[in-house]
């Protein structure tokens, strides 16, 4: 039998970023974490391929893409790009939350 339920694509940054951190695990926010905010560009091709297939980057209406290109100061950002938005975005909450769990 079919799923016909549609899909729920979060519709801003903020949402993308909640999504991601509640379906990792603690080894792979730790991966994310402890990457080089120089090397994010590196998960382009695995997480932020997920990222743009899961999350519907690749709808020319997607409300995400928009918001991810309103936080970036663009028009339309091409999925790639934005992709690269929420990367950076989750990178930003993770590293913070590590650097206080340190700091206790």
């Amino acid at each position: 039998m079919a799923n016909n339920t549609p899909v729920k694509h979060p519709y801003t940054l903020a949402e993308a970023v909640d999504k991601l951190v509640e379906e990792f695990d603690e080894r792979q926010k730790a991966e994310v974490a402890l990457t080089f905010h120089t090397a994010l560009y590196l998960l382009h091709f695995s997480l932020g391929c997920h990222i743009r297939r899961t999350f519907g980057l690749w709808a020319p209406d997607s409300p995400l893409r928009r918001d991810c290109s309103r936080v970036a100061g663009q028009n339309d950002l091409p999925p790639d790009e934005a992709s690269r938005v929420i990367i950076e975005a989750l990178w930003d909450r993770l590293h913070l939350q590590r650097q206080d769990a340190a700091r206790i």
